[in-house]
């Protein structure tokens, strides 16, 4: 199959939003992929894939989840990645995405988004709803 076909394909079947489904992660895929070694889960729709890590902290417990799009064809939109955060989370968690100072910058051609997953007994000091967000006093 021609990569052209295969990005046609791809688009074709990532039209219709799915529901999330638990993907196995098999020996094999940990063979392939090493960081796959420390994943929790994986979760994938028809558009979207989303590998968890957990990652202990000093606010308790917090989950990266990276997402990327099938084939890598498209960019994720934000509408999209936050659908698929409170598909596989629930409505009420609260995510950051985190852009590092480019000293710090880590380098990929993929077009993934990592977001961190806060624990439900820690809530953020600012937000679009909080004193101070959009000019609010």
């Amino acid at each position: 199959m021609t990569k052209v076909r295969k990005t046609a394909l791809l688009k074709a079947y990532g039209r219709q939003w799915t529901p999330f489904e638990k993907v196995e992660i098999t020996s094999q895929m940990e063979q392939d992929y090493p960081l796959l070694i420390n994943c929790m889960a994986i979760y994938a729709n028809s558009r979207i894939e989303c590998q968890l890590f957990k990652v202990e902290t000093s606010i308790g417990g917090v989950v990266q989840a990276t997402l990327i799009r099938h084939g890598d064809i498209e960019q994720l939109s934000w509408e999209e990645i936050q659908r698929a955060v409170h598909e596989i989370f629930g409505p009420e968690v609260v995510a950051v995405e985190v852009y590092p100072a480019l000293v710090d910058e880590w380098q990929t051609k993929l077009h993934l988004r990592v977001l961190w997953v806060l624990p439900s007994t820690w809530t953020l000091p600012f937000g679009l709803d909080k004193i101070g967000a959009w000019g609010k006093k």
